[in-house]
């Protein structure tokens, strides 16, 4: 009783999801039943990765495979972090649903199939970024991690490349939360201080009207030379 009641659970934000996400064909469902599969988590975290290489770009995936960077935020750049295990996760486009991969070369591009290529092993790093580095792939040579990196021109670079380092401004993606998203979790608090307005009423209420007579109403009103005296400063 209680196994079943625990997959019960666990499955429930996977069918929330297929339900009202949007997801009408049926190769997203053939994706989730393989992201379970390979041992993915019911986290996710909707956000863009921002790489602050050059003028600063977010990581965007095309609906054709095609992975870059642009400076602008649009809907391309808005992704999905899900958790396959501890320190494990795959980079999914919300738009283009497709799963950010590297291949044996290093080359970052874009597949409909969540396959082993599409695990990075997510670090914190001391400047409050994040690196992304393959977790199949890497340097046969010196055992060097192969990152998920952006150049000063917002094209993606080749992962097993010699300057693509943990410590290379490159590779430093900063997760940035999405703005709707944000909104929707109702962060933080306001508040309206109206005892200015209830002491305005009630001394409005408390006093009765009075009405001023104009005494100088008949008398014709005297004009008021005012004269300036120019100041001097010596010494």
């Amino acid at each position: 009783m209680n196994v079943s009641f625990y997959l019960l659970i666990s499955l429930t934000p996977w069918i929330i999801y297929a339900t009202t996400g949007g997801v009408g064909a049926e190769g997203e469902e053939a994706t989730g039943v393989l992201l379970r599969e390979k041992g993915a988590g019911v986290g996710r975290r909707t956000c863009r990765l921002y790489c602050r290489v050059g003028i600063g770009f977010h990581l965007q995936i095309y609906p054709d495979g095609k992975v870059n960077g642009s400076h602008e935020a649009n809907r391309l750049s808005i992704l999905e972090l899900i958790a396959v295990s501890q320190g494990i996760i795959g980079i999914r486009g919300v738009y283009s649903n497709r799963f950010l991969a590297m291949n044996k070369r290093g080359r970052l591009h874009a597949t409909e199939v969540f396959t082993d290529e599409c695990k990075f092993r997510e670090r914190f790093q001391e400047n409050s970024f994040n690196t992304y580095a393959s977790v199949i792939h890497r340097s046969q040579h010196n055992g060097r991690d192969w990152f998920v990196a952006l150049n000063k021109r917002g094209k993606a670079k080749m992962g097993s490349s010699p300057r693509v380092k943990a410590q290379h401004i490159s590779t430093h993606f900063l997760p940035r939360v999405h703005v709707h998203e944000v909104r929707s979790q109702h962060v933080g608090f306001t508040f309206t201080n109206r005892s200015k307005d209830r002491r305005k009423l009630m001394t409005q209420t408390s006093k009765p009207a009075v009405v001023k007579a104009n005494v100088h109403a008949g008398m014709t009103q005297r004009q008021i030379q005012v004269k300036y005296w120019p100041k001097y400063r010596f010494g």
